[in-house]
């Protein structure tokens, strides 16, 4: 009886997180954490193009983050690979990671605070 008990709590518990995480991500979550770490918001756009639903730029000092929301996560993953490359030894970010459909690149402190 206690196994079936732990099973259902054990499910349960895991739709809440995932639920949280689906509702927790959206441009408005994302600009009010950057306000609070001190950020200040530079772009926030929603439905941008076919394949982005919606991005938020910021900077604070030295710091800077751009958080780009893709409509699927083989976008995600494309857009994710292009930040990566680097040109002539240079890498165009210093830092970026994907969770999922959103893609965070930036300064390592920046993504670091955005996530």
């Amino acid at each position: 009886m206690s196994k079936k008990v732990m099973a259902i709590v054990a499910v349960i518990a895991l739709v809440a997180i995932l639920g949280v995480c689906l509702v927790a991500c959206n441009a408005d979550s994302v600009e009010k954490k950057l306000e609070k770490a001190g950020y200040t918001i530079l772009i926030k756009s929603t439905d941008v193009s076919d394949t982005v639903e919606w991005t938020v730029s910021a900077a604070k000092g030295t710091d800077s983050v751009i958080v780009t929301k893709y409509k699927n996560s083989d976008d995600a993953k494309e857009a994710e690979s292009k930040a990566n490359t680097t040109v002539l030894g240079v890498k165009a970010f210093e830092s970026v990671k994907r969770i999922g459909n959103v893609v965070y690149t930036g300064t390592t402190q920046g993504v670091k605070d955005a996530q």
